[in-house]
């Protein structure tokens, strides 16, 4: 992917991308539309699965247990999207994108295009300033401990984000923009024509919680709600594969590229489907999420990434860190 603004980062993708022979990216690129459906299948029956526990036995632990898996296989999808948005699906684009506009986005009252649209500017732009993503990366803003914990419970940027990959986001800003009549008219019918997936997939996700037998008004807390962690357990993951603990952010910029080797308990948690090996995913974005372990076991040790072991070790480090101290104020 070529980026269209000048950064530190650039060259250090190209520097890497030129030590892997032609044939060693062809075999990572292949796509194995199998492990899509098998992966597809296994997050959507444990949801249907998390339904009927829930329907069978109705008490608050195991609705409280029903909330927790049913957020941790909304966020398997949310990533398994991630790679929608790249073309990484399905070798055909029309394919891909249908499985990422119903059977991921859709659902999550999400739209597969705002998702897009901002993502691929992140991977144009990480590590510049104008990166829409940067203020999930960088430390100026949430350098002290205080401001790190908001952070980190959701409530300091899950407003900018909503506005950001949202329909809420794409309606103000087409209030606000100075267009013509004619130019509203089909902005506001291509955004509707954009989410009739989410007008369609969730009255059937309802169907389906009420028939297996589930009381109606737990949809909010048993689907609706647990979206809310998928956010902020993004975000958290965002912020750790390429946070580098250091002020002022500039000086950091060059060292974004981050990846992670957790266990498989924090990979549930924060990077499921191979997200943990994020510095590979930047430099080869087009390789599909199962074939990304290969590429790490290729890279791992040159010295332009950063490996890290966990998620939770990097985050304690980071609060016992704070607040961070430039150089110039340390040297006075």
């Amino acid at each position: 992917m070529q980026k269209t603004t000048s950064d530190p980062i650039s060259p250090i993708e190209q520097t890497v991308r030129q030590s892997v022979s032609q044939a060693q990216l062809r075999q990572w690129m292949q796509f194995r539309p199998q492990v899509v459906a098998f992966d597809l299948v296994k997050n959507w029956g444990g949801i249907l699965l998390a339904f009927a526990v829930a329907a069978h036995f109705p008490h608050p632990f195991v609705y409280a247990a029903c909330f927790v898996w049913i957020s941790l296989r909304q966020y398997a999808l949310f990533i398994m999207g991630h790679d929608g948005m790249h073309f990484c699906l399905n070798s055909d684009h029309a394919v891909n994108d249908r499985i990422s506009r119903w059977l991921i986005y859709g659902p999550l009252f999400m739209a597969l295009e705002d998702g897009r649209k901002n993502h691929l500017e992140h991977h144009k732009t990480l590590g510049t300033a104008v990166d829409p993503d940067r203020y999930l990366h960088i430390m100026g803003n949430k350098n002290g401990r205080f401001e790190f914990l908001l952070f980190l419970s959701g409530l300091a940027t899950f407003g900018k984000t909503v506005l950001k990959v949202t329909p809420l986001g794409h309606v103000l800003s087409s209030i606000k923009a100075p267009n013509d009549e004619k130019s509203r008219r089909r902005s506001l019918s291509g955004f509707i024509i954009q989410r009739i997936p989410v007008l369609i997939t969730h009255p059937i996700i309802f169907s389906i919680f009420v028939l297996i037998g589930v009381p109606w008004y737990l949809y909010p807390l048993l689907w609706v709600a647990p979206i809310y962690f998928v956010f902020v357990g993004d975000e958290i993951r965002a912020f750790c594969d390429h946070a580098v603990p250091r002020v002022p952010d500039e000086e950091a910029d060059a060292q974004r590229l981050v990846s992670f080797v957790p266990g498989a308990v924090e990979a549930a948690f924060f990077s499921p489907h191979n997200m943990c090996y994020h510095a590979e995913h930047h430099i080869w974005p087009g390789v599909p999420y199962y074939n990304r372990p290969l590429v790490h076991d290729a890279i791992k040790d040159r010295p332009e990434i950063t490996v890290r072991r966990s998620y939770l070790h990097f985050l304690v480090s980071v609060y016992r860190s704070l607040p961070l101290r430039g150089r110039a104020e340390t040297s006075a």
